[in-house]
């Protein structure tokens, strides 16, 4: 990835596959570690929560991308949310089927392992994220992982009306406002003592995330924007990644319950990847070590594993005491076993069951906008009018 963005943004930049395969591989670590992991490697791992905002600024920011650039397309709406269903659909309501119905029927008291019969129906809807938990606040089943993609299909659903009103840098404000309004909304949550589960889980104040990927989508397309802000974006990553430690600080510890990270803490690492995410699509270089080809499989593989690596933990983790491993060699063990099962499991999941439906993407490709709306923006440009503008704008 070069610089110049405004010319290179439809090519795949490898380092973006890395910064996904880095926050899965951040939440594999979180989801498989030992129980009996001791001060200091349990507080570093159990940061591992983070991958999840990680995630959530690159599809702010990678959908966001893809809806600018397409909004001119007479199937602007029917290409995305096609492309979107044959990427996301199959898996997820595969793994439905087989945790819900096959899994029941092969393991012995496999219902108490799923969520209760009336919450389920939730799950088929991706609203199962707006379910209020059990008294203790614990997500002690097979599908405790799947509030994420919840969050994520409703983003899906709605985001594209947005970005299709909107004119870019009038969303790029909007974007900014939301962010403001998500962090004094969660901020004023914690300090009423809601369920901090139910705050951390809930799509509406978790779309700081989501809005800074989009903000940042947005910047890099607007070139007069992109070449003020670029000789800050090294101060800003600096402060960003201070205030985190911070934030740390003064929640005592690095779980995502405790106050001050549940309250300002979640905005504060969002901004943090989202300059990160900045400085890797424009850095002249691409994204370092990011473009390693074994972060960008595990990016490629990134949701199979992470819709199945969540049953693989909980078998491992509840059976680890049963083992009989000394205690760094049991941890070692669950560690490796959960990296290594949930890459078969991915692989497996991406070349036998996903591909096939990838391959039907083609059928729905962006359509060129018409031709008397491209030659009157072509007129535009020769006539100077839209100079400081970006090609997304209208």
């Amino acid at each position: 990835m070069t610089g110049d963005s405004d010319t290179t943004l439809n090519q795949r930049i490898p380092a973006l596959d890395g910064l996904r395969g880095l926050a899965l591989l951040l939440v594999l670590f979180l989801h498989f570690r030992a129980p009996d992991l001791v001060h200091p490697w349990k507080g570093i791992l159990g940061l591992g929560w983070v991958g999840v905002q990680l995630f959530f600024v690159l599809s702010g920011f990678l959908i966001t991308g893809i809806l600018l650039d397409s909004r001119r397309a007479p199937n602007y709406f029917t290409a995305f949310w096609m492309r979107r269903i044959l990427r996301i659909f199959p898996l997820y309501f595969a793994a439905l089927g087989v945790l819900l119905f096959a899994f029941p029927t092969l393991v012995v008291l496999g219902d108490k392992y799923l969520p209760n019969q009336s919450d389920r129906i939730y799950y088929w809807m991706y609203l199962n994220n707006w379910v209020p938990l059990p008294v203790d606040g614990r997500l002690e089943h097979l599908l405790g992982h799947f509030w994420s993609l919840a969050v994520e299909e409703q983003f899906y659903l709605a985001w594209p009306v947005v970005v299709w009103l909107l004119p870019a840098r009038r969303l790029f404000r909007f974007c900014g406002v939301a962010c403001l309004l998500v962090l004094a909304a969660r901020t004023s949550c914690v300090w009423m003592g809601w369920d901090p589960n139910w705050i951390y889980r809930n799509t509406i104040l978790r779309s700081d995330a989501l809005m800074l990927g989009a903000m940042a989508a947005v910047l890099v397309r607007e070139t007069d924007w992109l070449a003020r802000v670029r000789p800050w974006l090294h101060t800003a990553l600096w402060g960003t990644g201070m205030a985190s430690l911070g934030v740390m600080a003064a929640g005592r510890g690095t779980h995502y319950l405790h106050p001050p990270i549940l309250a300002a803490g979640l905005t504060v690492f969002a901004a943090a990847f989202t300059v990160i995410l900045t400085v890797i699509v424009t850095a002249p270089r691409g994204g370092g070590f990011l473009g390693h080809p074994v972060l960008g499989w595990f990016g490629r593989h990134s949701y199979g594993m992470y819709v199945w690596h969540w049953p693989l933990a909980y078998a491992l983790y509840y059976s680890y005491p049963a083992m009989g491993l000394q205690k760094g060699t049991g941890q070692l063990a669950l560690l490796v076993a959960g990296l290594a099962g949930s890459s078969l499991l991915g692989w497996l999941s991406y070349e036998l069951y996903e591909k096939p439906f990838l391959r039907l993407k083609q059928y729905f490709q962006v359509r060129p906008e018409p031709v008397q709306e491209r030659a009157f923006f072509t007129a535009s440009v020769s006539a100077g009018t839209t100079s400081n503008r970006s090609p997304t704008m209208p």
